[in-house]
């Protein structure tokens, strides 16, 4: 008999035949004390942290995936199931905390559990570090992809129940400062990209059964309260796409599970989905300790040397990355200004009587800055945290910065990156009277399952679009796609002959 138990979020209990597997566990606020699990799945902590588990999987390092606080708290005999990622971070953070029995597994590669149990994983095969995971139990197949984006051509088929994402986990467009109008057409514009590439998992893996998980988080801090509408941000819930899901994937069953609900006896959705508001506020005091824990302390002082040492380092790292890139960024702190000139190692933080001309302009709070510059946080995270604030002009997504600043503290990621966007490898697609490659430069996609369309190639994971007679982007970036006319076909009927052509 298989058992599967939501935890909140992207959390799970797996039993099976006596195998007790744990899932990307998350209790405690994560980014900066910004988001927490929605609904409140505290209740469950003391069971999860007392239980016996024979397997742990982390999916990725993100803060909602990887509890430090509660991973701490586990039996070190548990056998971990680690993604082989290139930066190997995943692999090393677990080791330094005890958890000494790893078994690593690269993309598509399996492990039997038991007599009838084995785990794949499903890797983002691009410069991203996360993954997903298959549990084939007695033939019963259970894909758990959390946030992962396998590409489309690689997912598993077969599927008896998926657990994906289908509301947002970025910063964009939310944490920009867009005019009312302008934001709610970008706002829909995403929120509508990513119910299709959801409908596109559940379509490709002929999911019978779909569980929404990873996501949303809530944000209980008063100062980030507004990130709590809906029906405004990339953050829906699923009570606001079901209808569209429903429409798009008739087929698919939806199980929609309460933290601590199993699959097979999920509740009715309680005062968290009828009124969300009093929920929030109780849910705000119940956890008060935590979320004020942000502003607890003096207010942090930001010297200009620190932010030049943190460039240059971050600079040093990543020299292929930044090779014939030049670009200014403006870090505004409480007041304080920092003009830094990025793509040259002699780098130099000026005041702001040396301005330079900015592309993006992040706001960053002096605490958010601190945990940056001390290590005790990445970019990425404080991104995530939604604490900083962006302006770019010309609003055009430069991957380059962008790749600095999320990944830049691993070089690994941001080699493969660098490969990826220079269009590396022959691969190409034939199609629609076109020859191009087969990845995107952007994020790695198998364009296979490119929308192509009006003249116009649509990439279906973060729906980037060029131009299908030059390649050049039309929107989402500003990388070129490698594009020609296919040749055209060969009759065989006609080709020559040393006679001449066959009529």
């Amino acid at each position: 008999m298989t058992v599967i138990r939501h935890l909140g979020h992207a959390g799970f209990v797996v039993e099976h035949a006596g195998l007790r597997i744990l899932i990307d566990p998350w209790f405690h606020p994560a980014f900066l004390d910004a988001w927490f699990p929605y609904p409140d799945n505290r209740p469950l902590l003391p069971e999860v942290v007392g239980g016996r588990y024979d397997y742990l999987y982390v999916s990725h390092t993100h803060e909602d995936h990887f509890d430090e606080r509660l991973l701490a708290q586990l039996s070190r005999e548990v056998t971990v199931l680690v993604p082989r990622y290139r930066s190997q971070s995943l692999r090393r953070r677990l080791a330094r905390m005890g958890f000494g029995q790893q078994v690593l597994l690269g993309h598509r590669e399996s492990h039997r559990l038991g007599p009838d149990a084995v785990a794949t994983a499903y890797l983002d095969t691009s410069h991203k570090e996360d993954s997903g995971l298959l549990l084939d139990l007695g033939g019963y197949r259970f894909l758990d992809l959390n946030d992962c984006n396998t590409p489309l051509s690689e997912l598993p088929t077969g599927i008896d129940l998926l657990a994906a994402q289908y509301s947002g986990a970025m910063w964009y467009p939310n944490a920009y400062g867009y005019p009312p109008e302008e934001m709610a057409r970008k706002t829909a514009a995403v929120r509508a990209d990513l119910l299709d590439t959801l409908v596109r998992k559940v379509r490709l893996t002929g999911a019978r059964a779909y569980l929404p998980s990873a996501g949303p988080a809530c944000f209980l801090d008063p100062e980030l309260d507004r990130f709590n509408d809906r029906a405004a941000t990339i953050f829906p819930h699923w009570e606001d796409v079901a209808g569209e899901f429903a429409a798009a994937c008739p087929g698919a069953e939806v199980i929609r599970t309460a933290p601590g609900d199993t699959v097979d006896a999920p509740s009715v959705p309680g005062s968290w989905a009828t009124d969300q508001q009093g929920y929030l506020d109780a849910y705000r005091e119940r956890r008060r300790d935590e979320w004020e824990a942000y502003h607890r302390g003096p207010e942090p002082v930001i010297r200009a040397a620190e932010v030049a040492a943190h460039f240059d380092r971050l600079q040093r790292l990543n020299r292929p990355l930044l090779d014939g890139y030049r670009q200014g960024l403006r870090l505004e702190a409480d007041g304080a200004a920092w003009g830094v000139r990025l793509g040259e190692l002699a780098e130099r933080v000026e005041l702001e009587d040396e301005p330079v001309d900015p592309g993006y302009t992040i706001r960053v709070p002096p605490r958010a800055l601190r945990a940056v510059l001390d290590g005790r946080t990445g970019w990425e995270e404080a991104l995530l945290s939604m604490r900083l604030s962006l302006h770019r002009d010309p609003d055009v997504f430069d991957l380059t910065l962008l790749s600095l600043l999320r990944y830049g503290h691993q070089p690994a990621q941001t080699r493969q990156l660098v490969r990826e966007r220079s269009g590396a490898g022959d691969a190409v697609v034939e199609r629609d009277g076109l020859r191009f490659q087969r990845y995107c430069p952007h994020a790695g996609e198998d364009l296979a399952h490119a929308e192509v369309a009006d003249g116009v190639i649509e990439c279906p994971r973060h729906h980037w679009r060029w131009d299908a007679r030059t390649g050049r982007c039309l929107s989402g970036g500003t990388l070129p796609l490698r594009v020609e006319p296919a040749a055209a076909p060969v009759d065989p009927l006609l080709e020559p002959t040393l006679e001449g052509p066959v009529r």
